[in-house]
């Protein structure tokens, strides 16, 4: 009986030291104590947005100048400039699914060019992820989720930093635009994700 009181109290002189000793960590501070940090698609893409932009400019090549514009030419993104009219303003999936139709000026060929517009993009459209270098899968992701993350996310900045200020509708059609942004070709249409974007 003296032995079942005695582990008793030791059980009971344990809790309470664990319970004085035990500290609170604040939701969203777990990675200070552990080491791991979530991934956040929105502030990773925010904060990249200005160098991701710089870049694709730079090396942009207009879309006038290319022999061809096949998925072969463009691959899973390239950096694309044109100047041209706008011809038709597309809008679906009650309005979150926009685009607009350009006939670039310069363009001999057959093909039809559409500019994404949002907020919601085409389920593979990850151009512009894949024209960037800033950051990569192997060296700054932990796996494939995050990497898709990244991509919406990055389409995500181009509506809120391109489309929104525009504030485009109908009325855009007839209109000339120049367009800088990430470009991918599906059968004979090119679909261009803008990062800037000037209405004359």
């Amino acid at each position: 009986m003296k032995k079942k009181v005695i582990l008793i109290a030791l059980a009971a002189a344990m809790i309470a030291f664990l319970a004085f000793n035990m500290k609170i960590i604040d939701k969203g501070t777990e990675g200070q104590y552990t080491g791991i940090v979530a991934f956040d698609a929105g502030s990773s893409s925010s904060g990249d947005w200005d160098i991701v932009v710089q870049e694709i400019t730079g090396k942009a090549v207009e879309i006038s100048s290319l022999e061809s514009v096949t998925k072969e030419v463009l691959g899973t993104g390239m950096a694309v400039r044109l100047r041209g009219t706008v011809s038709e303003y597309v809008t679906k999936a009650n309005g979150k699914k926009n685009s607009i139709i350009i006939v670039p000026e310069g363009y001999t060929g057959s093909a039809a060019f559409t500019v994404e517009l949002g907020s919601i993009y085409g389920a593979t459209n990850t151009a512009i992820r894949d024209t960037q270098t800033v950051r990569t899968l192997t060296k700054d992701f932990t796996n494939q989720t995050e990497w898709s993350q990244y991509a919406k996310a990055l389409n995500d900045q181009s509506f809120a930093n391109v489309v929104t200020s525009l504030a485009i509708n109908e009325s855009i059609q007839g209109k000339t635009v120049t367009i800088i942004g990430a470009a991918t070709a599906t059968g004979n249409t090119v679909t261009i994700t803008p990062v800037s974007m000037n209405i004359e």
